[in-house]
């Protein structure tokens, strides 16, 4: 069982390589012109400002909107594995949970440090939208990924129950893969739209297919 629960470790550790040769990859294609995110940084700004406000006087709603938005990234991925949730709980002042019925697998457990679901909705959404909201969604985006960031920054450590139910290099693998996934998911659907979803899940296979084929030929080359 140890054995195994290293090896998807290692499973994770490699696809999250390939995650970030596809990051490394898109880069040039988003740097052509960085002014088509010139709404989504003004979101990030608007997160940072009202962040720093809320500390002072809305901290309280703050932790509840944290506390809420990963046990909620908890009940749909419930939901997504064909299990249900017999209770959900969220507070300001002492946490949350919620308690699986059957218990929990690794995408329940591990989905809210690593999956950006209010980000992920703002996306699917654009494409049903006239362009002149564009700007308004796309200050959204970059403010509920900024959030996101936030929340794993604060909620991501050893103490975590969810994280400790998995060796560490396991939890954190696949937390790795993901962070890198969406991140590259988000900066390209801003060039191709919602067909960011497939381009960045195949070239993180492709890239990582070629690596693997090509290293013991050429190392420098096969990582290019």
């Amino acid at each position: 069982m140890i054995i195994q629960r290293y090896f998807w470790g290692g499973i994770f550790a490699l696809l999250a390589f390939g995650a970030f040769l596809q990051f490394l990859a898109i880069l040039p294609i988003v740097g052509e012109d960085w002014g088509i995110f010139h709404w989504f940084f003004i979101g990030g700004v608007a997160y940072l400002l009202l962040t720093g406000i809320s500390n002072v006087v809305y901290e309280q709603n703050f932790k509840f909107l944290r506390t809420f938005t990963h046990e909620l990234t908890h009940t749909i991925f419930t939901f997504l594995s064909f299990k249900s949730v017999r209770h959900f709980e969220a507070t300001s002042h002492k946490g949350g949970e919620i308690h699986v019925v059957g218990g929990g697998n690794m995408l329940i457990l591990l989905s809210p440090y690593c999956i950006p679901i209010f980000t992920i909705f703002l996306l699917l959404l654009k494409p049903l939208l006239q362009t002149k909201f564009f700007p308004y969604l796309e200050g959204a985006i970059g403010f509920s990924y900024l959030f996101h960031l936030h929340n794993n920054w604060l909620q991501t450590n050893n103490r975590q129950t969810d994280i400790k139910k998995y060796p560490f290099f396991t939890s954190y693998s696949f937390i790795t893969l993901f962070q890198l996934l969406f991140l590259s998911i988000i900066l390209l659907s801003f060039v191709v739209g919602l067909n960011a979803f497939v381009e960045v899940v195949v070239g993180s296979f492709e890239k990582l297919w070629f690596t693997v084929l090509h290293f013991q030929k050429n190392p420098i080359e096969a990582i290019q």
